[in-house]
C-alpha cells in the first residue's frame, strides 16, 4: 500500500511541476487567437446591427451598383462610371458597393455553371453588403440574362439600364410575374 502511495505522490508531483505549468503556458497561448476572434465577431456583428438598422428606418438609401460584363474585347465599366458621374442619383453610390462581373471571351454552354457560381458569389456580396437597391447594366448575350434575372428575382429592387445611342437609359424595374 505505501509503495501504491508512493507512486501516486510520484505522479503527482510530476503532473504539478511540470504538467500544470505547461498546461497554464498553453492556457494562455489558445487565449490570444480566442479573444481576437471574438473581437473580430462583435465588431462584424456591431457593423451588421448598424446597417440593419439604417435600412429600417431609412429604405432606398443603400443603392449598389452591379456590373455584368459577357462581352469579350469591351470595356463596361468604363463606359458605366463616366456615364454615373453625369447622374446624382448613381454618382453618390460609394465604391465599395459597385460590384462587377466580368468575363473575357465568348461564353459556351460549359460555361453556365461556373458563371451561375460567379452570379451567386456577386449577389451575396452585394447582400452582405446591405444593398436593398441595385441598379443592374448588363451587357451580353440572353441565355445567363435569364440566368441573372432568376436568381435576382428574389433580391433586391433591382432598377435595368439599357445602353442606346452611346448612353445608358433607365428601362425600369425588375418584377416578378404574377
Amino acid at each position: 500500500m505505501s509503495r501504491w502511495v508512493s507512486m501516486m505522490e510520484a505522479v503527482s508531483d510530476f503532473v504539478m511541476t511540470y504538467l500544470d505549468p505547461i498546461g497554464v503556458v498553453m492556457g494562455i497561448v489558445v487565449a490570444f487567437p480566442v479573444f481576437r476572434t471574438w473581437a473580430l465577431v462583435g465588431r462584424e456583428y456591431r457593423h451588421r446591427r448598424r446597417w440593419f438598422r439604417e435600412v429600417r428606418k431609412k429604405p432606398g438609401r443603400r443603392p449598389a451598383i452591379l456590373i455584368v460584363d459577357l462581352l469579350p474585347a469591351r470595356e463596361v465599366r468604363q463606359q458605366v462610371e463616366n456615364w454615373r458621374r453625369g447622374h446624382r442619383a448613381l454618382a453618390d453610390i460609394p465604391d465599395d458597393r459597385i460590384f462587377e462581373l466580368r468575363r473575357d471571351g465568348w461564353l459556351q454552354s460549359e460555361d453556365l455553371p461556373s458563371l451561375h457560381e460567379d452570379i451567386g458569389r456577386q449577389l451575396g456580396r452585394v447582400a452582405s453588403a446591405g444593398c436593398d437597391t441595385l441598379h443592374l447594366f448588363y451587357a451580353g448575350p440572353v441565355a445567363p440574362a435569364l440566368v441573372l434575372g432568376a436568381r435576382l428575382a428574389n433580391g433586391p429592387r433591382v432598377l435595368l439600364y439599357q445602353h442606346h445611342a452611346g448612353e445608358y437609359m433607365p428601362f425600369g424595374p425588375l418584377e416578378m410575374w404574377s
